[in-house]
């Protein structure tokens, strides 16, 4: 009994430390970002076009920062191609490549969120967004969270869940 004891205490103050690192990393990479969207001309590889601010008036959206040379983002974009089936996603491909290849690519792997093609990086340098993957969450029109590396689908629901509500 002692022993589970110890071992549910240690899980605890694991979980609670890790938790409180990716949570000050998160910080300290917002600080960077602006807090409204960049006015910006999205267009997406099949022709479709977004408006950030209009689009996540009704409701969050979730912007994914990715690239197809990206490992971490091999982990991440099923995830988020999960979340498109809830949430508008709208993607970003950074530096990977000409549209009919990165087209291939996004068939091969089965993704069903949009993409949007920044080849020379000119719309990601607004964002100040330098690390793939990365996770933002818009509502009306303001940037109210942003996430780096891997995330959890539980992590993500609780922070759409709260920003959706608490908005």
């Amino acid at each position: 009994m002692q022993r589970i004891k110890r071992s549910t205490r240690t899980a605890l103050l694991f979980s609670t430390v890790l938790f409180g690192i990716m949570f000050t990393q998160d910080l300290v990479r917002q600080r960077k970002v602006p807090d409204s969207v960049p006015t910006q001309q999205l267009l997406s590889i099949n022709g479709s076009h977004y408006d950030l601010a209009a689009l996540s008036a009704d409701g969050p959206v979730l912007v994914y920062f990715w690239a197809t040379w990206c490992p971490v983002c091999q982990l991440t974009s099923p995830l988020m191609s999960t979340f498109s089936h809830d949430y508008p996603v709208i993607s970003i491909a950074m530096r990977s490549g000409e549209d009919e290849k990165l087209q291939q690519y996004i068939t091969a792997k089965g993704y069903e969120f949009s993409v949007i093609n920044d080849m020379h990086g000119q719309l990601t340098a607004p964002w100040h967004i330098g690390v793939t993957p990365t996770i933002a969450i818009v509502v009306n029109g303001k940037i109210v969270s942003v996430t780096s590396g891997v995330t959890t689908s539980m992590g993500l629901r609780a922070r759409l869940w709260f920003y959706g509500n608490f908005n």
